[in-house]
């Protein structure tokens, strides 16, 4: 098939599927689970891929992860997308007729739980490319492979996050992956706008907890006691001392942010103990090894110094994001193509965290956005991502499915 008539038979399959789409992303939307429970989530997923001909699905993976393979009856590589298909612990507040009900327990605590950053839209972008792909196997020069990624969101404390397990469990092998593809719904721009940018997409992010242990005391004797919150105070205004003074900010931001900070039940005890935790970021790898190590010189210096005590505990940790410079160069123009050249924007790197760093350190990767805003509305009132009120417009759906199928093909082709 000539490859002009390639594109055109996607364009065809996708409008095709569009009516269907809706309807998965929809159920999606109505059914969110958070990481590692997306058991309802996958077992709906798997019920639609293995209706397709010719892809194999393997499951489980990472728990609840899938991995689906489609091999092209053509000699050539091997290409993944990766799709996220966990929730978060957030009460919707879209007013949609379909919108989640949804309410389970996080950490120990009843919460609702919603779609509100754009993985159900994601999710279903995927399935639509599975199918369209599964039907033009025939002329597929190569292999493609689809991961279903459970628990990007955040695992639970003390479980490693979906990416990583992936990895770990042989997601990149049998075939050998050469390449991968990550896409993410984006309220700053409308169906039918891509984001997209060459080298560091998104921060390394640590969390960090510590604990200052001091002495008991009555509050209205202090100096008969040791006090770990004013020691923890002291430490939560130096810290930001460490991005001003310590970082070479010319490389990439960084930054520190105590997200908690708690000690003691009664205003006239002082506590034995404080806790406070952190989330670091960093766009450069040599300003994260100095925010790590000193975060931890800084906190045992300033407990010493309030005759106290620190501990310093190394949560999660993801990586770096980095575009990789060949295959951005190489896939730009079936970006252009796809979004008709004026439609790509070129966004600044974010000190938000992605857990597709995992794949994109093992193989060439390329994350990209694809615009979601509403587009009954001026874009000022979109909501962004993890907002209550974030919503993915349906049209963004046909379109996500139709550039993930041409880059894939185009990859396929040239790498």
């Amino acid at each position: 098939m000539p490859r002009d008539d390639f594109y055109k038979r996607i364009d065809q399959l996708a409008s095709d599927f569009a009516s269907s789409q809706i309807q998965i992303f929809r159920w999606l939307h109505q059914h969110p689970e958070l990481a590692y429970q997306e058991y309802e989530t996958s077992q709906y997923i798997q019920k639609h891929l293995k209706k397709l001909p010719n892809l194999e699905v393997k499951s489980p993976i990472a728990n609840t992860g899938i991995k689906a393979v489609l091999h092209g009856e053509k000699p050539g590589p091997t290409v993944a997308i990766r799709a996220d298909i966990d929730a978060l612990p957030v009460k919707e507040e879209t007013g949609l007729e379909y919108a989640s009900n949804v309410k389970t327990d996080y950490n120990g605590q009843e919460t609702c739980v919603a779609h509100v950053c754009g993985h159900d839209a994601s999710t279903a972008a995927a399935i639509g490319t599975a199918t369209i792909l599964s039907q033009l196997h025939s002329e597929l020069p190569g292999t493609v492979v689809f991961l279903f990624q459970p628990a990007e969101e955040g695992a639970p404390t003390g479980v490693d996050g979906g990416a990583m397990r992936m990895v770990q469990e042989g997601a990149l092998k049998s075939p050998e992956v050469q390449a991968i593809f990550g896409f993410h719904a984006n309220s700053t721009c409308f169906p039918g706008q891509v984001m997209i940018r060459e080298g560091p997409t998104h921060a390394s992010q640590d969390s960090i907890f510590i604990r200052i242990w001091g002495e008991q005391a009555h509050g209205s004797q202090p100096w008969s006691g040791k006090d770990p919150i004013v020691a923890g105070a002291s430490l939560i205004n130096s810290l930001q001392t460490l991005i001003s003074r310590e970082v070479d900010l010319q490389k990439g931001a960084a930054v520190i942010t105590v997200g908690y900070f708690w000690g003691g039940i009664k205003v006239n005890i002082i506590p034995e103990g404080a806790e406070m935790g952190l989330t670091v970021r960093s766009l450069d790898e040599g300003n994260r090894e100095i925010l790590i190590t000193r975060i931890k010189e800084l906190a045992e210096l300033k407990a010493e110094m309030h005759g106290c005590q620190a501990e310093v505990i190394y949560g999660q940790h993801y990586p770096l994001n980095v575009n990789n410079l060949d295959l951005y160069d190489k896939m730009l123009p079936t970006v252009e193509r796809v979004a008709q050249g004026k439609n790509v924007l070129y966004y600044l790197s974010s000190t938000k965290s992605e857990d597709f760093s995992y794949f994109s350190q093992e193989i060439p990767g390329l994350y990209m956005y694809y615009g979601a805003a509403p587009c009954d509305r001026p874009l000022s009132e979109s909501k962004p991502n993890h907002h209550p009120g974030f919503m993915v417009d349906e049209k963004a759906l046909k379109f996500a499915t139709r550039l993930e199928c041409n880059l894939i093909y185009d990859c396929l082709r040239k790498i």
